[in-house]
């Protein structure tokens, strides 16, 4: 059957979905418990029976904010990287290593070789680099909403010095400072995996020496270790819009390199 006639299967997007909910979640909550310490730093403007209720209230959604946090980032998100990793080796030399299927989930026409590995990986690292440059648009503007909003606060001397402590603890938060700076350094990192495989393969270095494959390997594992220390999940919507741009730039590119063999 030829590409053009295959319908294109992700088994492994099932594993990220229960990412995308619980961080959904945890996001949720944060905002939730970032208006109830709001509130706990002005309780006369609360009913009697509240201004007891809401500290405990408080204590028991940061709780449950950190347990969700923890599992998403040290069981949801690295079990989807690991059986994508899995996926993404068994494509690449054509032994199955998980029962997740892909179909068309890359494209190039390498046979299983150390060669489809690192355009595998180069692919990887295009569509990464460019999805988190797109979503970066966004979240550099919100950021620095956020920082002016802060310096504001700060250079008004009428403001308690307990709101000052409020609004420093939501802009350094993991949810706004960290999650931009991790997206940040993720962009970076893929995008420099991407130009070391684009220059490996511009020079047509073959793929059973020794060179071209400890390069490789050498970009596979800074791929997959920049997804890990990041921890990020970038955005399926944003990745869907620039799908087709992408594909075709991908096409062009594996053209100009003369990867379609």
């Amino acid at each position: 059957m030829s590409r053009e006639n295959q319908e294109r299967i992700d088994e492994v997007s099932q594993y990220y979905s229960h990412a995308v909910k619980f961080d959904v979640i945890g996001a949720w909550l944060f905002w939730v418990n970032v208006s109830l310490s709001l509130s706990i730093l002005f309780p006369e403007i609360l009913p009697l029976l509240l201004q007891s209720v809401i500290p405990l209230v408080f204590i028991v959604f940061v709780l449950i904010q950190f347990v969700v946090s923890q599992i998403n980032r040290f069981y949801l998100i690295p079990k989807a990287e690991r059986i994508r990793r899995e996926q993404m080796l068994s494509d690449a030399f054509g032994t199955p290593l998980s029962h997740d299927k892909t179909t068309l989930y890359y494209n190039n026409d390498y046979s299983p070789s150390m060669d489809r590995l690192g355009a595998n990986t180069m692919e990887n690292a295009l569509f990464s680099s460019e999805v988190a440059a797109k979503m970066l648009i966004s979240k550099r503007g919100l950021v620095g909403i956020y920082l002016i909003a802060w310096v504001l606060v700060f250079s008004l001397r009428d403001i308690n010095l307990d709101v000052k402590i409020w609004i420093t603890q939501i802009v350094f938060s993991g949810e706004i400072i960290v999650q931009w700076l991790s997206l940040e350094v993720l962009r970076i990192r893929q995008a420099r995996t991407y130009e070391k495989l684009h220059t490996h393969f511009l020079h047509e270095i073959s793929g059973n020496s020794q060179r071209a494959i400890a390069t490789i390997l050498d970009s596979f594992v800074a791929y997959e270790t920049a997804k890990s220390s990041a921890s990020y999940l970038l955005s399926t919507k944003v990745f869907n819009e620039l799908n087709p741009e992408l594909t075709k730039k991908w096409e062009q590119v594996r053209s100009e390199l003369r990867m379609n063999c």
